[in-house]
């Protein structure tokens, strides 16, 4: 009898030979998995994952669908599961196996489930299935190496959980790469890249060396001096011993291209695979991104957001619709990948396949953290547990970066930290102290009373402001003050949050741009996502009361090219405005404790160590219990509680312009490809679940997990959801 893994592709007569597929799955996890010297235990992952099929029943169950295919008719209803077999023999041979084959379509068990499941396999079906892969000469038993590899590479019940997290993501992508190459043998061609992180390094160095003649032409500003500097800095640490690094630039320092160099210097000079930034806020990505391309192409920079979700009901049908589109999305085989901070961490912490699969990319790579300090404060042990593993284990270095630097390093009864000493610092202390003072560019002003949105308006007239930004802590804040702000001119007032879709922010910070530099009126009222790493200079800033943090980013989009002799920034008490709830209100009262000193040193970077180690101490810093349940290898559990944005959102795409129009109308007509997704992503907006549930009447499924909006959506506001709903988006603080 012969046996397959899978019924030919479409127009094809060609079946996939079970023992062809375990071998090739087995050959390219044990290819993946030799980069952390795992790659024995990922090759008997990948050759025993599909044992099941050797099934007689499972057989005739991939007849049936053959016939299902030719005839047009529906596939039969009842499947035959076949991952607990091999995960049975898993469990006899070499326990670690076994949740790895068992969910290697379903996603990693919960050990206790797992294990009642196996319990309940028959004997006679179990022994037949071994004397079928026994007559096509499977190997069913271990060599003694894969032990001596386990005892080298786990040290504890931490490190044998991510251990077994990443050898997961090589089984699961090794079987979805080859599946994909007999189902879609056109599409597997078209993967990976010939770019390679050395061929960016010296495609970043020319770009420099053309960057540095031009600035030299135009203007020698202390600004650009100090450019200059930490640019030259990061280069000198680069050779720097791998490990986890801190960068601490002031706002406009030019953080972006000098921690980039940083990190493509130093991968060339280890030998590691990719550089990988993650950032916390949407408007960021769409910045940093662009900035990217213009230097190296567009095509050099894998770009992946976390806005459209995978539909997840049919998890474990390979030849399904939504299978094949999750097969084509991208598993991180690039060079230089930008991704959100919500993206790369929850992968870290997942269970599904679809999400797990580019793990083992992360190993060998360079993680730059951008604006570090929005991690969140209940989530912070476990996020440092892993990132420590990473860089002791798997040959990761990590880049803390951002201008408020938060208290990670060494351990104390509040924060389990990275050890004392083990932060190395790319800017020298002395060197980056300087580099604070020089770019000391605006003084802060705080109202000694609380003042109503009318007080905001009359202090701008007073000041006769025709530039100014106004950063509120919640979206319906920044709704009352455009209402208050009504009779400003329309053409000279923007506005910018979650509310609006990506491309909409993109364009209103463009034209924003546009209007300062061309010194135009222009208002900008905006939630924080304007806050950290967007290129804006005002001379005018009004920044509610908010976290130590949050209030120094927003002043650095405060004269931040110098060019005045100061800006001014207010920071003030809104008399009906609301702070969110949680470790945000109470990093506001922390803040607001600090601000009763009269000496307040606003440029001293040291100031943000004795916020953090504050605001740890009145915080739980593994709020979920995340460590408990990773002990016990719980990963449903983990996945459930590791969220960075508490709320689950779900995305609707808005039909903002002709081009998003033209790609929702194709999407209709012939359903979501893998090319729609990212096509997409500029014109979605996420709705938090209470939202999404009060507005079904407002629009429309087109495709599993895509929404289209038909509601109201105005040209200044964005995407109308009712005031009630309207209160503040964990989106706006970390997305």
């Amino acid at each position: 009898m012969a046996f397959y893994a899978h019924t030919p592709a479409k127009d094809s007569d060609k079946w996939h030979p079970l023992q062809a597929h375990l071998e090739k799955v087995a050959d390219r996890a044990e290819q993946l998995a030799t980069k952390f010297e795992a790659g024995k235990i990922a090759y008997y992952a990948g050759l025993w994952h599909d044992l099941g099929k050797y099934n007689p029943d499972f057989q005739k169950y991939l007849e049936q669908c053959k016939i299902a295919s030719e005839t047009n008719s529906s596939e039969p209803k009842s499947r035959v599961p076949h991952a607990k077999y091999g995960a049975k023999l898993a469990a006899e041979k070499f326990s670690l196996l076994a949740p790895l084959i068992y969910g290697h379509h379903g996603g990693l068990p919960q050990q206790a489930y797992m294990k009642d499941r196996l319990a309940e396999i028959k004997t006679e079906t179990y022994q037949q299935i071994l004397a079928n892969a026994r007559s096509e000469s499977l190997d069913l038993d271990i060599t003694p190496e894969i032990n001596q590899q386990l005892k080298n590479l786990v040290k504890d019940n931490l490190g044998y959980e991510l251990l077994l997290r990443i050898l997961f993501s090589c089984l699961v992508d090794a079987d979805y790469l080859d599946t994909e190459t007999h189902f879609d043998p056109e599409n597997a061609t078209k993967r990976g890249s010939n770019i390679t992180v050395q061929i960016l390094w010296q495609t970043l160095e020319k770009e420099q060396q053309k960057l540095l003649v031009k600035v030299a032409k135009e203007a020698d500003t202390e600004v650009n001096r100090v450019r200059s500097q930490v640019y030259q800095a990061c280069l000198n640490s680069a050779s720097l011993k791998p490990g986890i690094f801190r960068l601490a630039v002031p706002t406009g320092g030019g953080k972006t291209r000098s921690g980039l160099a940083f990190a493509l210097a130093h991968a060339v000079k280890h030998n590691l695979d990719r550089v990988i930034v993650a950032v916390p806020y949407t408007s960021i990505i769409e910045q940093t991104v662009e900035v990217y391309r213009d230097i190296f192409g567009q095509d050099a920079v894998l770009e992946h957001h976390s806005a459209v979700k995978p539909d997840e009901a049919n998890e474990s049908d390979a030849r399904s619709r939504q299978a094949i589109a999750r097969l084509a999305t991208q598993n991180w085989d690039a060079p230089l990948i930008v991704t959100t901070t919500v993206q790369l961490f929850e992968s870290l912490f997942a269970r599904r396949t679809s999400q797990c699969r580019k793990l083992h990319n992360i190993v060998s790579s360079v993680i730059v953290l951008d604006e570090v300090q929005t991690l969140p404060v209940f989530l912070l042990d476990p996020i440092l547990s892993v990132l420590k593993e990473l860089c002791d284990r798997y040959r990761v270095s990590i880049v803390l970066c951002t201008a408020t630097q938060p208290a990670f390093e060494g351990n104390s009864p509040y924060l389990q930290g990275f050890p004392a000493g083990s932060v190395q610092d790319i800017i020298p202390s002395e060197l980056a102290k300087q580099h604070f003072s020089t770019l000391s560019r605006v003084a802060y002003q705080i109202p000694e009373t609380a003042w109503s949105w009318q007080n905001l308006v009359a202090d701008l007239a007073r000041r006769e402001a025709s530039q100014a930004l106004i950063v509120l802590n919640t979206r319906k804040d920044a709704l009352k003050v455009l209402d208050a702000l009504d009779s400003t001119d329309e053409d000279n007032l923007f506005h910018l949050s979650t509310l609006l879709c990506g491309q909409h922010r993109r364009e209103v910070l463009q034209t924003v741009r546009d209007r300062l530099k061309n010194n135009q009126p222009c208002i900008l009222i905006s939630t924080q996502v304007v806050e950290a790493g967007v290129d804006l200079d005002f001379p005018l800033v009004y920044r509610a009361i908010a976290p130590l943090d949050r209030i120094v980013q927003a002043a650095g989009r405060c004269n931040r090219e110098g060019k005045l002799n100061q800006g001014n920034v207010i920071v003030f008490q809104p008399e009906e405005g609301k702070v969110p709830p949680g470790e945000y209100r109470k990093a506001v009262d922390e803040t607001i404790r600090l601000l009763k000193r009269k000496n307040l040193d606003w440029d001293d970077p040291s100031i943000f160590a004795e916020y953090f180690q504050s605001l740890y101490q009145g915080l739980e810093t593994d709020g979920k219990e995340i460590q408990k349940y990773r002990i016990s290898l719980d990963y449903p559990e983990v996945a459930a509680r590791f969220k960075l944005i508490p709320d689950d959102t779900n995305p609707v795409a808005i039909a903002y312009d002709d081009r998003a129009i033209k790609i929702i109308q194709r999407i209709k007509q012939r359903g979501l490809k893998s090319a729609d997704l990212k096509a997409l992503q500029p014109y979605l907006v996420n709705l938090r679940s209470r939202e999404f549930k009060q507005t079904e009447e407002l629009r429309e499924q087109i495709a599993a997990g895509i929404w289209v909006w038909n509601g109201n959506y105005d040209s200044i506001k964005g995407i109308a959801i009712g005031d009630q709903a309207i209160v503040y988006d964990p989106a706006d603080l970390i997305f």
